[in-house]
C-alpha cells in the first residue's frame, strides 16, 4: 500500500492539514481548564487592584461628571470639572452609607430576633399553612430542623461580626483609597486619554488606526450604556419592590428591596436569588407574605423584561438570549461575579467582532479559494479556449 505523502511545497503539508485538528485540541483543552486561566487572570489582577478599581470607579462615575460638567458649563460657572466630580462622589458616597445604614442593621438584627423567637413563629407558620390547606398538618419535623439552620445562622452571624469587624475597616479603607485614585484619574482625564491615543499610534498601524478607534469608541458606548442602564433599571425595580410591599404592609422593606434590586444586576440568575432571599426572609415572619412576594416578583420581572429594559436599552446590545446565557455562565466561571455583571456587554462586543470582522473576513477568504479554483479549472480545460 502506497502512502500519500503531502504536498509541502503548495503548501498543502502536514502543518496545515494538521491545523484544525490542532485548534480543536487546544480549544478542549481551554475550556477543559478554564479555571486555570482564571486563577492566572487572578494572581494578575489581585497585584493590580487598586489601580483596577480606581479606574473602573472612574469609568462608572465619568458620564454622570460630564453631564453634570455640561450644563455648569452652560450656566458660566467656574472650576466646573473639580465642583461636578465632587457632587457626583458625594452623592454616591451618601447612597452607598444609606444603603448600609438600612440593610447591615436589619439583616442583623433579623437574624437574632428570630432566633430568639422561634415559638411564635412557629404557631404563626402553623396557623398559616392550617389556614390554607384547610386540616392540620404536622410541621414538627420541620420547625426542628429550620431551628437547627437559624441558630447556626445566627452564630455564624455573630462570630461573622466579631472576627470580621478589623478586616470590614481595611475594606472601608480601601475602599476610600479606590475612590481617591478614582478622583484623580478623573481629573486628570485629559492627560490620561491623550497618552493613552499616543500609545494607541505606537501600537496600532496608521492604516487601522482610524477603523480601530472607532471600534473602542463602539465598545465604550456599550458598557456605558449598559452599565447606566442595569444601574436605573436596579434602582427602579428596588424602588417598585418596595412600593408594592409598603402597600401590602410587609415586613423587612428596606433590607428586601435593596437585595431585589441589587441581584436584579446580575443578569438571568439575579431575579432568581433575589426572589429566593426575599421569599427566605419574609418567610421566617409571615408566611403569606412570602407567597404574595413571589407573585410580586413575577409582576416586576415580567414588566421589567417585557417594558422595562427595551426602553432602556433599546437596540445597543441586540445579542441573542442563548448567547447571553452562555456568556453569563462562561464569565461566572472564569472571572466569578464580575464575569457574570460584564457577561452581556462583553458578548455584545464579541458579537460586533464576530459579524463585522471575522464573517468578512471568511468570507473574503472563501471567495478567493472560489476565484482560484475556477481559475485553475479554466486554465487546466483544454477545450476552454476553443
Amino acid at each position: 500500500m502506497k502512502i500519500k505523502k503531502p504536498n509541502l511545497k503548495s503548501g498543502r503539508g502536514i502543518l496545515r492539514e494538521s491545523a484544525p485538528y490542532c485548534t480543536a485540541i487546544l480549544f478542549y483543552l481551554l475550556l477543559k481548564h478554564l479555571y486555570v486561566l482564571g486563577d492566572v487572570i487572578a494572581a494578575i489582577v489581585s497585584v493590580l487592584t487598586p489601580i483596577l478599581i480606581g479606574l473602573i470607579l472612574a469609568y462608572i462615575i465619568d458620564p454622570p461628571v460630564r453631564k453634570l460638567e455640561k450644563k455648569m458649563a452652560a450656566r458660566g460657572s467656574r472650576h466646573y470639572r473639580g465642583k461636578a466630580i465632587t457632587i457626583v462622589v458625594l452623592i454616591i458616597v451618601f447612597s452607598l452609607l444609606l444603603l448600609a445604614a438600612a440593610v447591615i442593621p436589619q439583616f442583623t438584627t433579623s437574624i437574632i430576633h428570630f432566633s430568639s423567637n422561634t415559638t411564635a413563629y412557629h404557631e404563626s407558620l402553623q396557623n398559616s399553612v392550617d389556614s390554607l390547606v384547610g386540616h392540620h398538618v404536622d410541621l414538627t419535623s420541620t420547625f426542628s430542623i429550620t431551628d437547627k439552620i437559624m441558630v447556626k445562622l445566627n452564630k455564624s452571624v455573630q462570630n461573622f461580626i466579631a472576627q470580621k469587624s478589623a478586616a470590614t475597616g481595611k475594606a472601608i479603607g480601601n475602599l476610600a483609597i479606590d475612590f481617591i485614585l478614582a478622583i484623580y484619574f478623573l481629573l486628570y482625564k485629559k492627560s490620561i486619554l491623550r497618552r493613552g491615543t499616543h500609545l494607541l499610534h505606537m501600537i496600532v498601524p496608521e492604516s487601522s488606526y482610524d477603523q480601530t478607534a472607532a471600534f473602542l469608541k463602539r465598545c465604550d458606548v456599550i458598557f456605558i450604556k449598559y452599565i447606566s442602564c442595569e444601574v436605573i433599571d436596579g434602582i427602579i425595580v428596588g424602588v417598585a419592590n418596595a412600593v408594592l410591599m409598603l402597600i401590602f404592609r410587609m415586613e423587612y422593606i428596606p433590607l428586601v428591596s435593596v437585595v431585589v434590586g441589587v441581584t436584579n444586576l446580575v443578569p438571568t440568575f439575579g431575579p432568581i436569588i433575589g426572589a429566593v432571599c426575599g421569599v427566605f426572609i419574609l418567610m421566617i415572619d409571615n408566611p403569606l407574605h412570602a407567597i404574595i412576594f413571589l407573585l410580586i416578583t413575577g409582576l416586576i420581572q415580567g414588566l421589567d423584561g417585557y417594558v422595562l429594559k427595551p426602553k432602556l436599552y433599546g437596540d445597543t446590545l441586540g445579542i441573542p438570549g442563548i448567547w447571553v446565557l452562555i456568556a453569563v455562565i462562561l464569565g461566572g466561571r472564569i472571572f466569578g461575579m464580575w464575569g457574570m455583571l460584564l457577561a452581556i456587554p462583553v458578548a455584545a462586543i464579541l458579537s460586533i467582532v464576530i459579524d463585522e470582522a471575522i464573517i468578512p473576513a471568511l468570507k473574503k477568504r472563501q471567495a478567493r479559494r472560489d476565484g482560484e479554483t475556477a481559475a485553475a479549472s479554466g486554465g487546466g480545460d483544454p477545450g476552454a479556449g476553443a
